[in-house]
C-alpha cells in the first residue's frame, strides 16, 4: 500500500504531520495535564509497534531492498505524539524545556562521530538515513524527560509500559495457543526482537516490584511474570539467558539494598515458579538449545566471518566505511573483497557460491560500529551506556528507600543485558528496541537530576532557629500541656 503512494505526495504528508499536526497537538494539549497523560501513555503502547502484528507505524522515502539497518528514509509516527509533548511543554514553560537531556550529549556526540563518516562513505545516502532514524528515535527520550517532573509521572510510565506489555501477552498467547506458533514474537518481526523488548522491560517491572510496597508492586510483579512467559515463549537462546541473569541481578542489588520479608518471599516465589516452569517446558527448551547442531554451526561460523570481515574493514578504513554501508562494503562490487573469505568458505565446503546473493552485516552491534564508524564512534557509543549505568547505580544508592531506587536497579539491569546480548544480536539497531531505550534512558535522566537536586538539599547547612521561632515553639509547648 505504502509503495504505491509517490515520494513528493509522502513529503507532504508528513510536513503536515510533524511540521502542523504535532504542534498543534502540543498547543490544544499545554493546559491539560490529563491530555498530556494520555498523549504520553500512547507513545508508550507505540513503543512495541502494531496491534496483532508487527507494523513499523511511519512513511518511508525512497525505499529500497538493502540488507542493512536503515533502508530509506523512515519517518516514524511514535515521534508524532513525542513532537506534541515537547510542544506542550514550549507552550506551558518554555524555559524547562530542556532538548538535551543530561547525559544524551554523548550520545549525540556519537551520532556526530558517526554522520562524519559521510566524507569517507561510497554511499553517503545510506549515512544520512542512518542519521535520521537514529536521532529521530531520540526524541522519544526526550518527550520522555520534560513529561516526567515528579516521581508520579514515573510511576505512570511503568504503568503505561506495564498495560502495553499485558497487551503483547494477550497476543503472545494467541500466537501460541490459537495459531500454535513455535516461537512467539508477540507484534514484532522477529521473536529475538520481542524477547530483546520483553528482557528490558521486563526487569524494570521487577525492579519496581522490589522497591518499597505501593499500590501497584503487586502489579508491577505480575507483569514480571507475564514477561518471564514471553521471554519463555519466544525460545530466543540469548534473551532465556539474559533475562535469569538479569532477574539474578536485580534481586541481589535489591537484598544488597535491605532483606525484607517481601523481597525474600518474592525471592522463594521465583524459585517455585521457575521449577514448575522448567518441569512443564524443559522438553521445549532442551530440543530449542540442542536444535539443528548442523545450522547452529553454520550460523555461529558466519558470525566470525562477518565479525572478521569488520576487522578487515576498520583496518582498511580507521574512521569506518560509513554509518549504514557495511552491507554494501560485504558484497561483491569493485574494491569489495571482505566477503570473499565467506565465498572462499561456501567453496570449501561445497556450497554453491551465488554472485547475486546478498550477504547480510555483523550481527554484533560492536563490530557493526567498528566497520561503519571507526575507533572514536566505538568508543563514544560505550562511554555514552557506561555513563548510564554509573547514573542508574548511583540514583539506585540515592533513592534506595523508594520507588525510584527500585526503577534504577531494574533498568541498570535491563539496559546491561541489553548491552551484554549486543555483543551477539545487533538489538539496539532495531526500531522498537530503540524507542523503549530511549524512553527508559530519559526517565533515567530525569531520576539524574532529581539526584542532583536531593544531593544539593543535603550539602545546605542547618538553618539556625531565630528567637522568635524559639519563643513561637515555647508557646505551642506550653498550650500543649
Amino acid at each position: 500500500m505504502e509503495s504505491s503512494v509517490p515520494d513528493f505526495v509522502k513529503v507532504i504528508i508528513l510536513i503536515g504531520l510533524y511540521g502542523v499536526f504535532a504542534p498543534a497537538v502540543g498547543y490544544l494539549i499545554h493546559k491539560s495535564p490529563r491530555a498530556q497523560r494520555i498523549t504520553f501513555g500512547i507513545m508508550c503502547f507505540m513503543t512495541a509497534g502494531g496491534i496483532f502484528q508487527a507494523n513499523e507505524w511511519g512513511l518511508t522515502l525512497a525505499p529500497f531492498l538493502y540488507r542493512s539497518h536503515a533502508r530509506g528514509y523512515h519517518f516514524y509516527f511514535i515521534i508524532l505524539p513525542a513532537v506534541a509533548l515537547i510542544f506542550a511543554k514550549i507552550f506551558t514553560k518554555w524555559r524547562e524545556v530542556k532538548l538535551v537531556p543530561p547525559g544524551m550529549w554523548l550520545f549525540y556526540l556519537f551520532c556526530l562521530s558517526a554522520s562524519s563518516s559521510i566524507v569517507i562513505a561510497e554511499y553517503p545516502t545510506y549515512v544520512i538515513m542512518a542519521a535520521l532514524k537514529t536521532v529521530e528515535l531520540t526524541l522519544v527520550g526526550t518527550a520522555a524527560y520534560n513529561f516526567i517532573r515528579t516521581d508520579r509521572d514515573l510511576k505512570f510510565m511503568v504503568n503505561c509500559m506495564a498495560w502495553t506489555m499485558a497487551w503483547q501477552l494477550v497476543v503472545a498467547l494467541k500466537l501460541k495457543y490459537i495459531h500454535h506458533v513455535y516461537q512467539v514474537y508477540g507484534t514484532f518481526e522477529h521473536q529475538n526482537s520481542f524477547s530483546t523488548f520483553t528482557t528490558m522491560i521486563g526487569l524494570v517491572f521487577l525492579g519496581a516490584a522490589l522497591a518499597p510496597k505501593e499500590d501497584k508492586s503487586n502489579w508491577f510483579l505480575w507483569v514480571y511474570v507475564f514477561c518471564a512467559f514471553m521471554v519463555q515463549s519466544a525460545l530466543s537462546r540469548g534473551s532465556l539467558f539474559t533475562f535469569a541473569l538479569g532477574t539474578a541481578i536485580v534481586i541481589a542489588l535489591s537484598l544488597i539494598d535491605q532483606v525484607t520479608k517481601r523481597r525474600v518471599y518474592v525471592l522463594v516465589g521465583l524459585a517455585a515458579v521457575t521449577l514448575i516452569g522448567l518441569a512443564f517446558t524443559m522438553d521445549t527448551l532442551v530440543e530449542r538449545f540442542k536444535g539443528d547442531k548442523q545450522y547452529n554451526n553454520e550460523s555461529e561460523k558466519t558470525r566470525e566471518m562477518l565479525n572478521e570481515a569488520s576487522r578487515m574493514m576498520v583496518h582498511d578504513h580507521p574512521l569506518g566505511v560509513g554509518w549504514n554501508n557495511y552491507g554494501r562494503m560485504i558484497n561483491s562490487g569493485p574494491g569489495h573483497h571482505y566477503g570473499d573469505l565467506i565465498d572462499n568458505y561456501n567453496r570449501s565446503v561445497g556450497n554453491t557460491v551465488d554472485p547475486s546473493y546478498q550477504k547480510g552485516i555483523s550481527e554484533s552491534l560492536y563490530y557493526l560500529i567498528l566497520a561503519e564508524n571507526g575507533y572514536l564512534s566505538l568508543i563514544l557509543f560505550v562511554g555514552f551506556f557506561s555513563l548510564f549505568l554509573f547514573m542508574n547505580l548511583r540514583a539506585a544508592w540515592t533513592f534506595r528507600s523508594d520507588f525510584i531506587g527500585g526503577y534504577s536497579i531494574g533498568m541498570f539491569a535491563g539496559c546491561s543485558m541489553i548491552y551484554l546480548q549486543s555483543f551477539l544480536e545487533r538489538v539496539l539497531t532495531q526500531p522498537r528496541n530503540m524507542t523503549l531505550w530511549f524512553l527508559l534512558l530519559g526517565a533515567a535522566a530525569r531520576i539524574e537530576m532529581w539526584r542532583r537536586e536531593e544531593i544539593k538539599l543535603r550539602r545546605q547547612p542547618a538553618r539556625k532557629i531565630t528567637q522568635f521561632e524559639r519563643n513561637e515553639l515555647a508557646s505551642l509547648t506550653e498550650h500543649a500541656v
